[in-house]
Order: structure tokens, then C-alpha cells, then sequence
């Protein structure tokens, strides 16, 4: 099992390249922290993703273990079952939520931390 295509929103995209610079890492590992950081976000956070050009995600990014474990968790959040066909989505939602908390994180910290150390 494997996520879907997705397509991120352009300002989710930005956000995605910001945190690639700032915390130095691969675009599969920070794409898999900012689904993280989303889920484990419990605040409201207001956005909108409707901004275009789209940017797809390829397919497979996240599988194996990393897929089911990241569904069960969405599931747990979500307190209901969900279709194979909607984790995409509920996916793709947290992720863009996720980018926006890593980057008002990023941005609050101070010159002298390091941007891997305060997303924690």
C-alpha cells in the first residue's frame, strides 16, 4: 500500500520549498514530517488550498509501514472508519496543514536555533 496522487496547493508547494531550505532535508522526508506535525496539531488552523497551479505529489511517497501507520493515526484522529479512497485526501489536509505549522514555527524561532531542533 501506497498513497495516491496528490496535488498540493501553491501556496502549500512554497511553503514545502521554505521548509526543504530551512531544514536542510530531502523532499520525501520533510513531505512525511509535515503530515506528522498536521496530525499531532491539535488546534484550529485556518487555510485555504484552493490556490493554483496545483503541484502534484507523486505516488508511493509514503508506504509500506509509513502508509498504514499514518492512516490508523488519521483514523484514530478522526474517530470514524474511512474508505481506502478518502486517505488521499485526509492525507493531502493534514499535510497542508502541516506545512503551515512548520513554517509559523520556522518563522517564530530565533537566528541563533536551528530549525530542526525547534520543529520538534
Amino acid at each position: 500500500m501506497a498513497n495516491k496522487k496528490m496535488n498540493l496547493s501553491k501556496t502549500g508547494k512554497e511553503l514545502l520549498e521554505n521548509a526543504i531550505n530551512s531544514l536542510d532535508l530531502d523532499r520525501p522526508l520533510v513531505i512525511k514530517i509535515a503530515l506528522a506535525k498536521g496530525l499531532a496539531y491539535n488546534g484550529e488552523f485556518e487555510f485555504n488550498t484552493d490556490s493554483t497551479p496545483k503541484w502534484p505529489i507523486p505516488e508511493g511517497i509514503i508506504k509500506n509501514n509509513e502508509y498504514l501507520m499514518f492512516k490508523h493515526i488519521i483514523i484514530n484522529n478522526l474517530q470514524k472508519t474511512i474508505e481506502d479512497q478518502e486517505v488521499s485526501t485526509y492525507m493531502l489536509h493534514y499535510l497542508e496543514k502541516g506545512l503551515r505549522v512548520i513554517d509559523s514555527v520556522i518563522k517564530e524561532k530565533n537566528s541563533l536555533e536551528d530549525s530542526r531542533f525547534v520543529i520538534l
